[in-house]
């Protein structure tokens, strides 16, 4: 066992920077020591295991099972929620999740039998990384929120700044870019007050990767270079990695071809080394987008078509969306239509999978926005409940006494008592009545924000809301053109007022036609007509509701035109055929729709034009004796995985 350790220890010295070598032999000799007390060897093991998992992820597990070992045998609960901790990084780190969350499920218990709230709020912010990188962000915003509250109630601004990260990097993951500046700055500013070094080079790649996707290469590409220096001083190879992985796209934006695939090939040595397959994936995926870039489809196919091996191997479904997306793009370009269809059916069945889960309109406006504050309203009623409880009981028991001494003497005064008693009581009910129906009020009007009327009765007398099949529903799609191109030229703050205004106009559009809203993702907007209830003339009350929301991006465009500000065009899309509606999940409710349908309105969105409206055969035919709208054939279009299909623009007879 001596000779398994040693070995470990001196695979970490190699790593490890020279200054660090001779701190790992000492700590290895006070582990080793059976004549040392128990505490110390247990914080050597912990020192070395813990600098071990970042390095080679199995070596700090390894050490870390040794120090669990020694913390079971003298009930060390301290050392047996530290060990924990380190097995759970070193799993996720290798892409284990389902390792790591068992792991973190311990500290939990743990931190909670020994009342430590600091501890249970990191275990909480380090399980929404794992549920983060499975996919599943509302299972990682739900554990922010509850590391959240108790690092603002202890006053904890390490924690706080660690957990101003995570939700930074939940809003990067849902594509809400100025939110996620907005979180990492809070960040940023905690760990330069706290003079946190490592907490920093963290803040630092955090805001780099968001000033990257805004646009703002040259400001990322110093921050990166930053988090690098920074990260290379601690001797911290996994985040080494993920700074090199940074650079090399952002050389590769800025058009430094050379740069760019050595930071990648060094990055994805990094991550093989350390068996990272999240990581080695998305190095891949890089490379191969690098390779897209200078025209090199057949390169493109070898790394992406190894990336998506190594996500589908792991569970990884960003990763096999990423890297689908690119063997599809690489195999057109080669001209090998089979295998790209089956690269497009994958991509779009992960990208519909994940849109599924996330619903990121409704994830950030229910989780971000309404949550503490539903919270604090249910914690003021159940306060004023218990005072109400209280009272009464105390007016109860007084009322028997005074009855009992004084019911001869002073019957009369005892009966003007009662009364003052009873019209108390009633005032005390009458205001929780009028509280708990302005908190019904509240969770209904926050239901029907979420549902439609109709399924979220169905949920709140039965528990649930059953799938429904639909033959007949027209799905409309919108996207903007360019929004890139658009955003760019905005700062965050005007780029989310400009969207505002755009997805209010929609909403209302929808409304007064009385279709269903369905979800945004991105700048994308989805509705449906004839779902959850079918009513008549829903595919003209679609057709309808998108025609006046061109005619609304129209006169915004010429408005902010005239003024020479920026603005956006748009596409619509809309097919008609059967679908499947119901809610998904079973705590984050959210109403969707899926089926072929849905995947051919969405082509008919992406084959369209800017500044029309697109419709497939089947609406063409529903329509075509409608007297309100008028069709221009466009014959027969090539649209992605579908084929040719014939298409429509419609606009007002």
């Amino acid at each position: 066992m001596r000779k398994v350790l040693y070995r470990l220890l001196r695979l970490l010295a190699c790593i490890a920077p020279l200054s660090c070598t001779a701190q790992a032999d000492s700590l290895f000799r006070v582990w080793n020591d059976p004549g040392s007390p128990d505490s110390s060897r247990i914080r050597a093991i912990q020192l070395l295991a813990w600098k071990a998992v970042f390095e080679v992820p199995d070596s700090g597990i390894s050490l870390a099972q040794k120090q669990l070992e020694l913390a079971e045998r003298t009930k060390d609960r301290l050392a047996i929620y530290e060990s924990h901790t380190t097995m759970a990084v070193g799993s996720s780190l290798k892409s284990d999740f389902p390792t790591a969350l068992g792991h973190f499920d311990v500290c939990l218990r743990t931190a909670r039998s020994m009342g430590d709230l600091k501890r249970e709020a990191n275990t909480y912010s380090n399980m929404s990384n794992v549920f983060r990188h499975m996919g599943d962000l509302p299972m990682a915003l739900e554990q922010l929120q509850r590391s959240l509250r108790i690092d603002q109630d202890l006053g904890n601004k390490e924690g706080l700044a660690g957990t101003f990260n995570n939700i930074g990097n939940i809003h990067t993951e849902l594509g809400d870019l100025p939110a996620a500046l907005e979180h990492y700055t809070k960040s940023a500013m905690l760990y330069d007050a706290l003079d946190q070094t490592k907490g920093r080079a963290q803040a630092l790649l955090n805001l780099g990767v968001t000033h990257l996707e805004m646009g703002e290469r040259e400001k990322a590409l110093a921050e990166f270079l930053q988090s690098l220096g920074l990260y290379r001083t601690m001797g911290r190879k996994m985040e080494v990695g993920m700074a090199l992985n940074n650079l090399g796209r952002t050389y590769s934006r800025l058009g430094r071809i050379a740069e760019a695939r050595h930071s990648l090939d060094s990055a994805l040595v990094l991550f093989t080394e350390l068996d990272s397959k999240r990581q080695m994936a998305r190095s891949l995926y890089y490379l191969g987008d690098l390779d897209l870039q200078e025209g090199h489809s057949r390169e493109a196919i070898v790394h992406c078509k190894r990336g998506l091996g190594i996500a589908r191997s792991a569970g990884l479904a960003l990763q096999r969306k990423e890297c689908s997306e690119c063997l599809m793009v690489a195999y057109e370009q080669v001209n090998d239509l089979g295998n790209a269809f089956r690269a497009q059916k994958e991509f779009m069945q992960v990208g519909d999978s994940l849109d599924a889960l996330n619903n990121s309109e409704e994830v950030m406006r229910l989780e971000m926005q309404h949550s503490f504050r539903e919270e604090r309203i249910a914690d003021s009623l159940k306060s004023e409940r218990r005072r109400f409880a209280d009272q009464l009981a105390y007016d109860q028991q007084l009322g028997k006494e005074r009855e009992q001494r004084n019911i001869f003497l002073y019957s009369g005064l005892g009966v003007l008592l009662l009364a003052g008693s009873l019209w108390g009581r009633l005032r005390h009910t009458h205001r929780s009545r009028i509280a708990i129906q302005q908190e019904k009020d509240r969770s209904d009007a926050l239901l029907h924000n979420i549902l439609p009327e109709e399924v979220a009765l169905e949920l709140r007398q039965k528990g649930h809301a059953e799938a429904k099949h639909f033959e007949e529903v027209t799905i409309l799609f919108s996207d903007f053109n360019g929004f890139t191109q658009v955003s760019e030229r905005l700062s965050p703050a005007e780029l989310v007022e400009e969207l505002n205004v755009y997805f209010k106009a929609f909403d209302a559009i929808i409304e007064a036609q009385g279709i269903e809203k369905i979800k945004t993702i991105g700048d994308a907007y989805m509705a449906a007509g004839g779902v959850p209830a079918g009513g008549d003339d829903a595919t003209g009350r679609t057709v309808c509701a998108a025609l006046d929301m061109q005619a609304f991006v129209v006169a915004r465009w010429n408005e902010r035109d005239a003024q020479g500000l920026p603005a956006f065009r748009m596409r619509i899309g809309i097919h008609t055929g059967p679908v499947v509606a119901g809610i998904v999940g079973t705590k984050k409710f959210q109403y969707d729709i899926w089926g072929d349908t849905v995947n051919i309105a969405s082509r008919m969105e992406s084959s369209g034009e800017i500044g029309t409206v697109n419709v497939s055969e089947e609406t063409y035919v529903r329509l075509r004796n409608d007297s309100r709208f008028a069709f221009v054939p466009r014959g027969q279009v090539s649209a992605k995985g579908k084929g040719d299909l014939p298409m429509y623009f419609v606009r007002w007879a």
